[in-house]
Formats: C-alpha cells, structure tokens, sequence
C-alpha cells in the first residue's frame, strides 16, 4: 500500500466514480485503475463491487475508507510541518513589553511567535512606552509594545492590539471600596498617587480626559511606576489608576481594586516598530499581532 493508491481509493470511494476521482486527482483515469488493482492485490481483497453503472463498496471497501483519510491528513500535516522547518525564519528579534500591560494580548502575540518561529532568538525586556519609543527611534529594539496614544508617531509603524480597562485602586476603608463600581466623577474628586507623565504622555494625558474629565487631578504624589504607587495607596497617599491586567498581579494589604462605571475608561496598546524595518522575523511579528488584534476584534 503506498500513498498514491490510497489517495486514489479515498476518491474513487467518495465519487462512486473513476472518470470524476481521476479529475479531482488531475490524473489519467488508467492510472487510478492501476492504483486501486494493486491495492487489492497488495491487500488480497476486492474494495469495490463494479458494474457497468455503478461503483459499490465492499465490507473491506468501507473499512479501509474508515481509516484510509485519517492518514492521508497525518501525511498531509507531516508534509507541511517538513516544509515549514525548512522554511523556518531565523536570526533574532529584539521585543520590549510595556509595564502597564504584563499579560494579555501582549503576551499571546509573543507566545504564538515563539511557537511559529522556534528557530529565532527573542531578546524581550520590559519598560515603559516613553522609553520604548526612544529605544525603537535608537535601533537598540526591533519592536515594542506602547500605550496610545503617542505625542510622536512619526516614523513608527503602529498596529493596534486591543484595549483593556482602567480600574481605580483605593484604601480597603475608602468610602469608594465599598462599592462594586466607581463613578469617574466622584473619583476624579480624590486626592491621587500617580505616575511621571515623562513616561508616556500621550496614555497620561488620555486617564486625565476619561478618568479625570480633562482637569489636572489632585496628586499628592508621584511614584515610578505602579507597585510603587500602590505602595503609597496601601500607606494612604491618596487613590490611582491603573490598568486590569497590571492590577491582576497586585495583592497589597489595604487595597482594593475597583472598576469604573460606564462607559468604562479603557488603555489602548499597539505594537510599534521602525517604518524604515523589513526583516522577516519583524515581518512575522506583525502579521501575528494582526492576526490575533482581528480574531479578538472579532469575538467581542
């Protein structure tokens, strides 16, 4: 039995016919004749009862058809991965995370991407937008993840990855804890703890206008980023925002975290990378991030 006269058996069983399977096979109806009487001889049975109408199959027939396209797919996916490997990408590809964003989308783009692409080097850090900018501008990384929106997209490629929302961290005995929901409005009243608006400007300036209604909030301290700023919540600074997925990593003692009511404040995360960058495994990134962004999109 080779594969050749296995594949001409599935099709002559599935079309009842010689002429239509040689077609569907592009090959000469000879051929599938030849194929299926040595199959039969290499097997010692008859899978097919012919008459000069029809084509029937016999017990055997349909027993070999039960497991006959089963391994006619497994021969088809080893083909293909055979391929693949030989076509695998490789070199390195330098990726920095964003602090606000340490799970999600972010993280399944680059595991899908180690999947696909074992044979590239992944170099990943993580810092923040405003400083993944400058090491994009600088050649230091091939690509990032930032928040959106930026003060300066000139020369970056951007694709948008999804959004998450924004939640409100509090005292576990703020009068704001107690509630399942927090209305932006009476938030925006609190004295906050937030984080250096150097560090990505454009996100900053976009929790002032969906938290705060576009008024400076009241900050009674700045911190350099958000363990630290939950610290200061826990200590009784003041509130903060911060983003779910960062805030699903924190358990401090004396903190909560809150969502906001609707319509719900949400952070935009994109990947970026030089407009002027083509190498393949760069090219391969993208079209993954792409890829998911849109079945995401997709199922909401």
């Amino acid at each position: 039995m080779d594969l050749r006269q296995l594949r001409s058996f599935v099709a002559v069983a599935r079309e009842r016919h010689f002429g239509r399977a040689a077609e569907g096979l592009r090959v000469a109806q000879p051929a599938v004749s030849q194929h299926i009487r040595a199959l039969e001889a290499g097997l010692g049975v008859r899978l097919f009862e012919r008459t000069s109408r029809s084509v029937e199959l016999t017990a055997a027939g349909r027993t070999l058809l039960e497991g006959a396209p089963a391994i006619l797919d497994d021969v088809r996916r080893l083909e293909e991965a055979t391929r693949a490997t030989a076509r695998a990408v490789r070199g390195e590809l330098r990726v920095n995370h964003t602090r606000t964003a340490p799970v999600g989308v972010a993280t399944d783009i680059i595991e899908a991407f180690r999947r696909r692409h074992a044979a590239v080097a992944l170099a990943i850090d993580t810092l923040t937008t405003a400083r993944n900018v400058e090491l994009l501008r600088a050649g230091s990384v091939d690509a990032a993840f930032v928040r959106l929106p930026l003060e300066d997209a000139g020369g970056l490629g951007l694709v948008e990855v999804g959004a998450e929302p924004l939640v409100a961290a509090l005292p576990t005995r703020h009068r704001l804890a107690r509630r399942p929901r927090v209305a932006p409005a009476e938030f925006a009243r609190e004295r906050m703890v937030f984080w250096p608006r150097a560090q990505g400007p454009g996100f900053y300036d976009l929790i002032v206008a969906s938290v705060f209604g576009g008024r400076a909030p009241d900050i009674a301290r700045i911190e350099p980023d958000t363990e630290h700023m939950v610290r200061a919540v826990a200590e009784g600074h003041g509130c903060a925002v911060t983003t779910q997925s960062r805030a699903s990593l924190l358990s401090v003692r004396g903190v909560v975290f809150r969502p906001f009511t609707e319509p719900t404040p949400v952070a935009p995360l994109a990947l970026a990378w030089r407009a002027s960058e083509a190498s393949a495994p760069l090219r391969r990134l993208i079209a993954i991030a792409r890829s998911l962004s849109r079945r995401a999109a997709a199922s909401c």
